[in-house]
Parts: structure tokens; sequence; C-alpha cells
């Protein structure tokens, strides 16, 4: 028992002191000094005027004493968490008794336990502000139709593959699909249980950019990005005689905003030239688009051997050109043919019946026929096995066009200056980190929003920069002048979205990881045994002397 410090320069305390001392003493003077007592009864009325006065005692001293507590283990059970779960966990915790977050966030204080074990991850910032003095568990809840972890390019170039990765929970077989408006951009079957997915795309849009992710027909969440457009290319193309297939194609590059010049040789010695955009038509080209047939031509050996690129197309018949286009532009080729076959269908488009086969150097475009790699001068030589595209643009969609001829120009293209990479979802408050390649003139700082962040150079790669910010808006944040991110909301209300269970998910990981490095709860760690204190209020010692008064009123009376 411990008795609270008294205030000793306080006049008072003396004064109360000294009452107390008289209300002892006279009582017990006047008692002894009575005469025609019988021994028991002046026994009877020492032991209540004696109680009386120590009651008295402890109502201005307030003692207090500690009561060891029995080792406990508080459940803090998420709200989406079903009740069947949450009783399964607590029987593997005997001595554990459980609250829901709104329970827990209507107390006071926190209950006094030895551990807490969070189960699920749906927790607010203050509910596990409140748990940082306590050694902590987790158990995740993976939910049927969640979302348990999703990642993208939060600023992409266009035409480059965007690629939406991550880890999805499922009762029963599903589709997941990606959509771009009311178009399917990809999707995959998911068998039942925790399953990883991958969806990816050539991205034809340009500037902030939102897709949909469904499961089924349900609308999981909106993922945003940012597609950073093409710089412009000098492209030549260089040909016989141009068909639909190069002179739609041409168009649609100047289109773009890329400068064209599409040579038409007319005879030997003899051509002529129609130029698109020509404003920077002074320099040599960036791209040479051609056939088989002009890979002789002495622009083709100039653009390799300066570590431009080159793209054949128009191949007819396929099987007999590869052995000519790879002693054009010094490189080898693996295909195969596919017998019995006069075309193949790709999507809407049909292909020579040959097929490129895997090779260290070659790198093959999902979903098409196109193949490209590196030439000894440091470009690069691509060749496609499409018959044509333009039958795309000619039914009108121009979207499918856009994705088939930006995901070939993002491989063909030199290499672009100040490449802005950043991983998505981005959440309020939680560490970004910015890495920046190929920094042209080299950056020392990043504008995101109203905050500055600093770049810090890699020890290893001198073009490669790094910067962490923590964004403090949600929805669209500038950066720097002519891009933006998206920051997500982690803490939504319900229904909670696909992003929202991600970022609280993350949070929480984050959290425990963070407080399981400072937790002195651990195994095998030694742990002070806990203790409440206890006291007895004012109104308990006001009965108590009111009962003591009573007794010393009616003993006189009942001799």
């Amino acid at each position: 028992m411990s008795i609270p410090p008294l205030n000793l320069n306080w006049p008072g305390t003396w004064l109360v002191a000294a009452l107390l001392l008289a209300l002892l003493l006279v009582p017990l003077w006047l008692i002894l000094r009575r005469r025609g007592q019988g021994r028991g009864r002046q026994t009877v009325r020492l032991v209540l005027h004696g109680l009386l006065w120590l009651a008295l005692v402890g109502l201005w001293l307030q003692p207090r004493w500690q009561q060891p507590l029995p080792a406990k283990t508080l459940l803090l059970v998420a709200d989406n968490v079903p009740g069947a779960l949450a009783r399964q966990v607590a029987t593997r915790h005997k001595k554990a008794f459980r609250l829901s977050v709104a329970a827990f966030q209507r107390l006071k204080i926190t209950p006094p336990v030895d551990s807490v074990w969070l189960v699920g991850q749906s927790f607010p910032p203050n509910v596990l502000a409140r748990l940082s003095g306590q050694s902590v568990g987790w158990e995740p809840y993976d939910a049927h139709g969640e979302v348990q972890q999703i990642r993208w390019e939060g600023v992409v170039r266009q035409g480059d593959n965007q690629v939406v990765q991550g880890q999805i929970g499922l009762e029963t077989p599903q589709w997941l699909r990606l959509r771009f408006g009311q178009k399917t951009l990809d999707s995959t079957r998911l068998a039942p249980g925790n399953q990883p997915f991958r969806l990816i795309y050539p991205v034809f849009s340009r500037g902030r950019t939102a897709l949909t992710l469904w499961l089924d027909q349900t609308l999981l969440d909106t993922l945003r990005f940012v597609a950073r457009p093409i710089p412009p290319l000098r492209v030549r193309f260089v040909v016989d005689a141009p068909d639909f297939e190069t002179q739609t194609l041409a168009r649609w590059l100047g289109q773009q905003g890329h400068a064209v010049t599409l040579l038409n040789r007319l005879s030997t010695g003899i051509s002529s030239e129609q130029v698109l955009n020509p404003g920077t038509l002074a320099a040599p080209p960036d791209l040479v688009i051609t056939d088989a047939a002009n890979l002789n031509n002495k622009l083709i050996g100039k653009m390799l051997a300066d570590g431009k690129s080159v793209f054949v197309l128009n191949l007819t018949p396929p099987d007999l050109t590869f052995q000519a286009i790879g002693r054009a532009t010094n490189t080898q080729w693996a295909v195969r043919r596919v017998p019995g076959k006069d075309t193949l269908r790709v999507g809407e488009l049909a292909a020579w019946p040959v097929q490129f086969l895997p090779t260290i150097r070659a790198f093959l475009l999902p979903n098409y026929p196109v193949a490209v790699q590196p030439a000894p001068g440091g470009g690069r030589v691509g060749v496609s096995l499409l018959t044509e595209t333009y039958p795309l643009r000619l039914r009108g969609d121009s979207v499918a066009y856009a994705r088939l001829w930006l995901s070939v120009l993002a491989q063909l293209r030199p290499s672009a200056p100040n490449n802005l990479l950043v991983d998505a979802p981005i959440f309020r408050a939680e560490p970004t980190r910015f890495r920046l390649n190929n920094a042209r003139p080299p950056v020392a700082r990043l504008l995101v929003g109203a905050d500055t962040a600093t770049f810090s150079f890699d020890p290893i790669n001198p073009r490669a920069h790094h910067a962490i910010t923590r964004p403090t808006t949600i929805g669209w944040t500038p950066v720097q002048d002519s891009l933006a991110i998206y920051v997500s909301n982690n803490q939504a209300t319900k229904p909670l979205g696909a992003l929202a269970a991600v970022g609280q998910r993350r949070q929480t990981a984050a959290w425990v990881r963070l407080h399981r490095q400072y937790d002195t709860g651990q195994i095998g760690a030694t742990v002070t045994p806990k203790t409440l204190d206890k006291s007895l209020p004012d109104w308990g010692w006001l009965l108590l002397v009111g009962l003591l008064l009573t007794a010393v009123w009616v003993e006189p009376k009942l001799g």
C-alpha cells in the first residue's frame, strides 16, 4: 500500500493533521475516563472510535495499493472480420477477450493487458497509436473477392507496357478484367484461393488515364496513372512504291507529331519525297521503316552504324526473307513455319504463318507477331509478321491501331532523358519513392504539389537518382510542371474500395513491423508483471464514515 505525498508547505495540511489528532485523543480520553462501564463495553467503544478515526484518515490520505493482474490478451477485431473467424482465433488464446474496433474506440483508457492480437487489417491510425505500449501480434484476414496486393506504374511512357499485378482471394473461379471505358484491355481467369494475377497492355492514351478493375461484373476500383507522350521522332520510310499500308502509317505518325519523310523510289536514281511535319527534319532520322527489298540501301547501313533503329514490314513471303534480313542488319532470327496454314489470325488482323522463337537477344511484343533485337552498332532492328494493319483504321478502331504501333515505337525509339518512375498506388502521408533515370540536365529537386523532395544520387549508377516524399493531399497532385500522380485515400468510408483495403493492409503491416523493432515483450525477454493501482473511491470512504458514525451514535442507546 502506498500513500500519495502530502504538501507539507501548505498550512492547511498541518491544520487537518492537528484536527485528526484531536479527534483521536479526545474521544479516547473521554472513554477511558468514564466510570461505571464494563470492560467489554469500553473495548467496543474504543474499537468503534478507532475505526471511525481510521476512516477519516483514509478519506483524507486516499491510500492506494497495487493488485497483480493475470496474464491476458486483447483480441482487437476489425469490423470486416466474420464472427466465426474471431471466435476461432479466440479459442487459440485461452485467456483472451475480444473487442471490436468500435467498442475499443469507446473506451477512455486502454485495457490493462499483457499483449494485443490484431485480427484483420482495417484499423484507424488513432487505434494503433493507443497500442504503442503493448506487445502486438497480427493475423491478417483475407476476405473473398478482396484485393490483397496490387501494383502498377504511376508514370509511364506512351507505348510502354502498363503491368497491373497483385494478389486476390477468391471463393469460386472468376474473371478479372482491366478495362478502359467499355473496352477490355486484358483479362485472366483465376482459380479459387489466394491467386496472383498479372494484367498487361501497351499504353495508348496520353496524359491522365483512368482504368477500371473488374471481378466478373463487380467494379473493384479505379486505377489512375499518367501517360507521358513519346518525344517526336524523325521517321523515314524507304520503300519502292508506298502502298496503302505505309501511307496509312505515315499519316498516323504525322498526326502524332512525328516528323515523317515518305521516300518513293520511282526508278533507278529517281525518287520523290512526301514530308509531314518538316520542322525537325534537318537532323538525321531516328527510325527508318522499310521492306525487305530495300535492306541493302546505303541509308539502312548508315543508320545501323550510327546506332539508329530500323523496322521491317510488308514481308512477302516471310519465310524466305529472314536470311536476307540477318545478312543486311548483321542479326540472327529464329523462326518456324506453321504447317498447313496460309495465314494466322491475330485478333482482327492476319499474319504470315511464321512464328518467332524466343531467344536471348530477341524481344517479342506481347499479343503481336513482332520481334525486336539489338544490332551490333547500338541500334535496334524490328520485324513484323503482320500482313497489313490499315484495316483497323478503316473500321474506325483507332484505339487498337494506336495500341499496336505505340507498342512497336516504344521498343524502337532512342533512350529518352528524364525517365521518372513511381510505383502506384500512392497513399496520403505514406512514403513515396520517385526514381529518375538518365537525367539531362541533372536534377537536384523534385516538386510534388506544395512539397519539395531532394534527389539522392545512386552510388552505383551515377545517372540514377531517387527521392522520397509523403503526399499530403488526396487526388491528382502535380509533379514538376507537366506530370502528376494520383494520391489515394487509405481511410475511405464504407464500403471500402480495393485500393483503400490495400492501403489499410499496408499501413497495418508497416505499423506492426515497426512496432516489433522496439517491442520489449517479445518471446525470451524479461517481462515485468502487470499491476493495477486500486483505491477506495470517495463515496466508499463517506459511506464507511457514515456507517461508523451511526454505530457510535447507536451503541450508547443499546445499554
